[in-house]
């Protein structure tokens, strides 16, 4: 099943020997990509599943015929709703049809390339694009989202990142797939906090990986491990459980609480001897950043990721024994860093940066994970400081 979508094709005719002489070509655009509205069924399922209200604003890249957004609006109250589709037809049909509704003075319909949209107001995202779209744009997704927002995509999903809900929808005979995501906040890192204990503090270290909304990581108190489980990040709340024996008993104590930056606080709920019963927490992160220069070597060629950091966004480029290789889908959840290299993925980095390293793995399609680590390169006025003392 297709739909037409709001990022404009390009189909390059490139240039062909064909009898000792070369035939150039030229580019031509078309925007005949085929068109099915989504059934009326299926965007009340991506609707339900988004949970979409009164306080939210809901983009819907690709917006056909505007039933998504108009929909949200007219029936559930969104406060707004913004439909993007680059065909003029289609956005002539979303006019006729938003007055139809009488909620034009909520929905608006723009007639441009979603990649060139600027929908970081949103809560809400609906897509029904195509798998390679739906692997471009995701990145956008996370640089412009909030952790918290939803995605719900009809019938295509996002790869690696997971969904967090999928629900199968018949309708005319068709069966479609309707795909729920909410965008993780940054969990990766080393977090510190204290609790109250019977002779005095106890002092916890927390140390968290990062894959989109999946988190593993081990607790430490007092420097003794501690037994974690539950470990779960759902927008920008983190939670987890410490498992322990307290005079020959287990116990636990339930963690809850909400990233800001680099700080963490909630309530813990203990039972047991030993513990609180309940209580605030607080915890810091290390700081760290993902800006500069890390070095590394692939199969003994040195490595290069360079990452800037402009307008509040991260970019970043890889060079090889001095050639610039493609990187792709960088993404820094915390102190968390993972991307890949190759279109189609077949080499992925994930780690954590302590300090001026970076300490992962790195996996190639086939073969096991192998440890990663990479070193920040001084700063160009370091580097002067030092040869000038």
């Amino acid at each position: 099943m297709l739909r037409r979508y709001g990022v404009r094709l390009s189909m390059l005719v490139v240039m062909v020997m064909v009898g000792g002489h070369l035939a150039a070509g030229a580019e031509e655009e078309t925007l005949d990509v085929p068109y099915v509205p989504t059934p009326e069924n299926v965007v009340d399922q991506m609707l339900k599943m988004a949970t979409v209200g009164k306080d939210d604003i809901l983009y819907d890249l690709g917006c056909g015929d505007g039933r998504i957004v108009i929909t949200a609006v007219r029936r559930l109250g969104a406060r707004k709703g913004v439909g993007i589709d680059i065909d003029p037809e289609r956005i002539k049909e979303c006019e006729v049809n938003v007055r139809k509704a009488a909620v034009a003075d909520r929905v608006t319909f723009l007639q441009q390339d979603l990649f060139d949209t600027d929908f970081s107001e949103a809560s809400v995202v609906t897509l029904y694009l195509l798998p390679n779209i739906n692997m471009r744009l995701r990145p956008a997704l996370f640089r412009q989202l909030r952790p918290g927002d939803r995605v719900v995509s009809h019938d295509f999903d996002m790869k690696e990142w997971k969904p967090d809900e999928t629900v199968e929808v018949a309708s005319d005979d068709i069966e479609s797939t309707v795909y729920y995501w909410m965008v993780p906040g940054p969990a990766a890192g080393t977090w510190h906090w204290t609790l109250p204990k019977a002779d005095g503090q106890e002092r916890y270290r927390l140390r968290l990986r990062q894959r989109f909304q999946t988190v593993s990581g081990t607790l430490e108190a007092d420097g003794q491990p501690q037994t974690l489980s539950g470990l779960r990040i759902q927008g920008d709340r983190l939670s987890f459980t410490l498992v322990r024996e307290v005079e020959g008993k287990k116990v636990t104590a339930a963690f809850s609480g909400r990233i800001a930056g680099d700080a963490l606080s909630g309530t813990v709920i203990g039972y047991g001897p030993g513990l609180p019963c309940a209580g605030d927490w607080r915890a810091r992160r290390d700081a760290v950043t993902p800006v500069g220069s890390w070095n590394w070597s692939v199969d003994g060629k040195p490595a290069v990721l360079q990452v800037r950091g402009l307008d509040g966004r991260r970019y970043a480029s890889l060079k090889i024994d001095g050639k610039r290789r493609a990187i792709q889908h960088l993404y820094v959840w915390g102190a968390g860093v993972y991307f890949f290299m190759g279109r189609r993925g077949e080499e992925v980095y994930e780690g954590v940066i302590e300090g001026d390293r970076i300490v992962g793995t790195v996996s190639r399609k086939g073969e096991t994970p192998q440890a990663w680590s990479a070193t920040r390169a001084p700063a160009a006025g370091k580097r002067i400081a030092r040869q000038n003392g």
